[in-house]
């Protein structure tokens, strides 16, 4: 998020260090903040075309307990219509004002029935994301200190060439949209430039990267780990070196999100000084929805809790999720989260979403703590074992810890069981940046973690899964994927599971190609 802080630096001008970590600490804080904004939401979008379909103006009281039992949760689909209208350029629809861009939603890179999903970007909507990456500033400069800011930033997002849509709403990827904002004093600081942050050709924009900043000092490097290590190794190779810390020594910050971290941190260890500060941030299209409780070092074993960010303007909600399905009636704010629980992350938001579903999963790890659970959708339970996206995950990091094995890119999909048989099983595809000393134990690893931490996984091992099928692909096949897709960098990637085996065929048609 290097861009927003840019923003954020042009707003608060040279009282830098003043920045304070303001943050509700107690449950009880957590949940007169939530209520506050929950007040404050439904009188901004009540009486709004929104506000008016999903009942927000026939609320009798209004508070969570009323607000949850009263309220649907939503999904696109119900603001089809709404949208529609937005994008013609009509104004106090689903917010205050004008629509200010169209944010690409990075999830269209796995749902090609869904076709392109835009969330429209209100003035609060991105003041909220500002804010977001303010919480994330503060909780990293008293680790870092402002040394950071004494060379270059890089923020590997998508192109800021925004198209503009028939009614002349800029659209494109939010990273982008971000990005096009920050002040022209301010350009001489971000990092790849105005010119090669335009390029949309992401192969060429990689590469043109590497040609600006190989000689820069860099300090800040932030964007989807599989990217990120895309750019290291780039660079390396340039270089005639082997670690991104020999590029560029003074690079002691990185800020990381979109994917589970866990399985490429050896990566990370290799190319990273070891006492570069890293944090992790949970933003979204729809919402900047955490940030890292703290700043984390390589070489811990895994980023910690993401802390949620109920002080700044939106509402978020977490509905329990049993054997695929979730009550939103019975959904808790952040502080009713319990430890080891998953939820739905549900959102309303100043950009005129309500209980707004976005798809993905949270591990509970306490009131306002939680862990990124995976997507609803990337959940592997063809046979009933119900493995979620953070456990496949979890289970991939010990087997590459066991085994010396690094890995860029994976992907697991069900196998069926042929005719005439009874047991399938999970294949992992994956694309080794090292691989392992002994495919047999890797797949073994990541089988006894699943059976040790997942009762249905163990429960189907026995009568309807055989063991992990390992499946190695070429080095540029999860890329070309992307490439056949029309989907290559920005904030799109490969999801890392799928209930079925559309992904995986076409990516080991990839790999065969």
């Amino acid at each position: 998020m290097p861009a927003m802080f840019l923003n954020l630096l042009a707003r608060l001008g040279s009282p830098l260090l003043t920045l304070r970590d303001r943050r509700p600490r107690t449950p009880a804080a957590m949940l007169a903040a939530q209520e506050r904004w929950l007040r404050r939401l439904i009188s901004d979008l009540g009486p709004l075309p929104v506000g008016r379909q999903f009942g927000l103006d026939r609320l009798k009281r209004i508070d969570h307990a009323t607000f949850r039992s009263s309220v649907p949760m939503t999904g696109y689909q119900d603001y089809s219509a709404l949208f529609a209208r937005i994008a013609h350029g009509e104004r106090g629809v689903c917010f205050p004002g004008r629509c200010l861009a169209l944010a690409q939603t990075s999830g269209t890179t796995s749902d090609a029935a869904a076709g392109e999903r835009f969330i429209p970007q209100s003035k609060g909507l991105l003041a909220h994301q500002r804010r977001g990456a303010e919480a994330a500033l503060a909780r990293l400069l008293p680790a870092t200190g402002r040394t950071i800011f004494d060379g270059k930033m890089l923020m590997m997002g998508g192109s800021t060439d925004l198209k503009p849509n028939a009614h002349g709403i800029p659209s494109g990827d939010l990273s982008g949209i971000v990005v096009s904002l920050i002040p022209e004093w301010l350009w001489g600081l971000y990092e790849p430039g105005r010119e090669v942050a335009l390029e949309r050709d992401w192969a060429k924009k990689v590469r043109l990267m590497v040609e600006r900043t190989r000689q820069s000092d860099l300090r800040l490097a932030s964007g989807i780990g599989s990217w990120l290590l895309m750019f290291f190794e780039n660079a390396c190779k340039e270089k005639g070196v082997q670690r991104a810390c020999e590029v560029w020594p003074n690079l002691r910050a990185l800020i990381h999100g979109g994917h589970a971290f866990e399985p490429v941190i050896p990566q990370f260890r290799h190319h990273l000084h070891p006492e570069t500060w890293l944090m992790e941030v949970y933003p979204a299209s729809e919402a900047f929805i955490a940030v890292g409780s703290r700043p984390w070092r390589i070489s811990e074993s895994a980023p910690p809790p993401l802390e949620l960010l109920t002080d700044h303007g939106i509402v978020i909600e977490f509905a329990p999720e049993s054997a695929g399905t979730c009550d939103p009636a019975a959904a808790v704010l952040a502080d009713g989260i319990e430890p080891g629980k998953l939820y739905r992350i549900l959102l309303t938001t100043p950009g005129g979403l309500i209980r707004y579903q976005i798809g993905d999963l949270a591990l509970g790890v306490g009131p306002g703590l939680i862990r990124f659970g995976g997507r609803v959708k990337t959940r592997i339970s063809v046979f009933g074992e119900h493995v979620e996206g953070w456990q496949l995950a979890d289970a991939l990091a010990l087997a590459c810890a066991g085994t010396g094995a690094q890995v860029d890119h994976y992907h697991v999909a069900p196998v069926l069981p042929k005719p005439g048989e009874t047991r399938g099983a999970h294949e992992w595809i994956v694309e080794f940046a090292s691989p392992p000393s002994d495919l047999a134990s890797f797949s073994n690893t990541i089988d006894q973690h699943l059976i040790s931490q997942v009762a249905d996984y163990e429960a189907h091992r026995q009568v309807q899964l055989h063991p992990p099928i390992i499946t190695p692909v070429p080095a540029g096949t999860f890329q070309a994927f992307l490439v056949a897709k029309g989907k290559f960098g920005g904030q799109h990637k490969v999801p890392q599971a799928w209930p079925d085996r559309s992904i995986a065929e076409a990516l080991l048609g990839s790999g065969r190609a």
